[in-house]
């Protein structure tokens, strides 16, 4: 076999481990492969791609570096130069690798693809549609592009052509039965709904695999709660929790050890630092547990004139990861990562403020008041207000039974809440964030944060608007009340609800399943 021949057969053989996801074995492969033909970029790419698919984004950002030194004209390591920066929150640069792709092929779908993702996450909305618009226009057929037109709208609100390109995107790709639950995100089910055939015959389907099952278990128990059968609502939920609960293999040991290294280290280390603020930005930062209300707040708080909602940032969390974890010098985020507090300093924690302040400066916001809305933030509150004294800190509450059943019913596409698949896991962890409350109370004075319990705070809207306003120095908005009409695009699971005037019926909805929920209710503390 000659040269050729043999790189095609590598090649095949990578593509074919990048499609069923064996992502280490590509890595051992593209790295000898790379030692013997040193000036093929496609085995950079896949070792970039594999690298990226792990979480090792800043190993992969040096690989394919050394791709576009072999051809800076090769559209598809521009690409994937975007994407990787992209996921390291460097959007400028991204901005800049997919445009010089689509300078070179202005019809390159995976670049057009990625750009209208990333206007999207920027709330360049109306960039983000002219781009996806474009691409239909060239590929109509394409699955992967319908599926993005469809999630981009779901998030604007705009659930009628969302629908219709998630109905294409199934008409192309018919077990694509993630589409089924997003779907059901946007609807109200009947008793009389096909859906419910499909998905009994989709389950019956000894060649789907348990993933694809998951998505429908998951649909399913959307769809019994609607017609109030609880009973096989919880079943269907439980087990689409189940299947994702031993994908993920989540464990709270990780969890358990930063709460206990950070009291063993924040207070004697944070207090006796003179840090001082220098930065402008008029920041409010909503935390609290996921499910709690936060995705409303944001809304109530965007909808003001002089607000910008930029959704669910990463930088804070990022910056804390990157600074104080033992393996920073190796990736910026992984669940592997072990903190070590006892390096707080002036030098860490200048770090971590310009880190964030140069990431909120690449979003270019205009307006004077900025909303970070990333609600695991709650675990590091202290050093927030220590690194921005000026911020806005609103925690979110609600009634545990009602935070911990909600996150049971959803299937996160993020990695950071893997205790949501398990009920003794999500009592857990919502023990652990009552903890972390109590520790801050402790350590910042009380008019470091607003606490909003999301049944009050429905219950007397206006006043509750009102005193959120006033907490954040921000002037009454009549706005802020018809929140469902703004624009934003939200990319949580209360898209749909935000949408929405404010109701109540969730509340206590709970109850619904609660002879099903004994375990839960023995584990939260009361």
């Amino acid at each position: 076999m000659n040269q050729i021949e043999n790189k095609k057969k590598e090649l095949t053989k990578i593509t074919n481990l990048l499609t069923v996801k064996k992502y280490d074995e590509v890595i051992s492969i593209s790295k000898k492969l790379i030692n013997k033909y040193p000036n093929e970029y496609v085995f950079y790419n896949a070792l970039g791609m594999s690298l990226m698919n792990i979480g090792e984004n800043v190993e992969a950002l040096e690989i394919f570096k050394r791709a576009f030194k072999l051809g800076e004209n090769n559209i598809h390591v521009l690409n994937n130069l975007g994407l990787v920066h992209a996921k390291l929150s460097n959007y400028k640069k991204a901005n800049e690798y997919y445009n010089r792709a689509l300078k070179i092929k202005p019809n390159f779908l995976n670049a057009m693809i990625n750009l209208s993702q990333l206007k999207e996450k920027l709330n360049l909305n109306d960039e983000a549609i002219k781009i996806l618009k474009t691409a239909l226009e060239y590929y109509p057929e394409d699955y992967f592009l319908n599926y993005t037109a469809a999630t981009i709208y779901q998030f604007l609100g705009d659930f009628k052509t969302s629908d219709l390109h998630y109905q294409k995107s199934l008409n192309i790709k018919p077990d694509a039965t993630e589409i089924y639950r997003l779907m059901g995100m946007n609807k109200k089910y009947k008793e009389n709904d096909k859906d419910f055939e499909i998905f009994k015959n989709m389950l019956n389907d000894k060649n789907l695999n348990e993933a694809k099952k998951m998505h429908l278990h998951f649909a399913l128990g959307k769809a019994f709660d609607d017609i109030k059968d609880f009973s096989n609502s919880f079943a269907n939920y439980k087990k689409g929790n189940d299947i994702k609960d031993k994908l993920i293999k989540y464990t709270s040991r990780l969890e358990n050890q930063t709460f206990s290294n950070l009291k063993e280290n924040f207070k004697e280390k944070i207090n006796i630092l003179p840090f001082k603020n220098t930065s402008d930005k008029k920041i409010i930062f909503i935390v609290g547990m996921t499910r709690s209300g936060t995705s409303l707040i944001e809304q109530v708080l965007s909808a003001h004139d002089k607000v910008t909602g930029a959704g669910e940032l990463p930088f804070f969390a990022d910056a804390i990861y990157y600074e104080f974890s033992k393996t920073k010098q190796k990736k910026i985020k992984s669940i592997e990562n072990n903190f070590n507090f006892s390096l707080i300093s002036e030098k860490t924690l200048n770090n971590v403020k310009n880190f964030y302040l140069d990431k909120i400066n690449e979003l270019n916001f205009s307006e004077e008041y900025i909303v970070d809305k990333a609600p695991l933030n709650f675990k590091w509150i202290g050093f927030i207000k220590k690194i921005f004294p000026n911020s806005y800190i609103v925690n979110c509450n609600r009634d545990p039974m009602d935070i911990c059943w909600s996150n049971y019913k959803q299937n996160y596409a993020s990695s950071n809440l893997g205790f949501s698949y398990n009920l003794k896991n999500l009592a857990e962890f919502y023990n652990r964030y009552i903890e972390y409350m109590k520790f801050w109370n402790e350590n910042l004075n009380e008019k470091s944060l607003i606490n909003i319990q999301y049944e009050t705070f429905t219950e007397n809207f206006e006043d509750g608007v009102k005193k959120l306003l006033n907490f954040c120095n921000l002037n009454w908005n009549t706005k802020c009340v018809e929140f469902y009409k703004n624009k934003n695009s939200v990319a949580t699971a209360s898209l749909a609800q935000v949408r929405q005037p404010i109701y109540k019926t969730s509340v206590a909805s709970w109850k619904n399943y609660s002879p099903y929920l004994e375990d839960l209710k023995k584990n939260l503390k009361k």
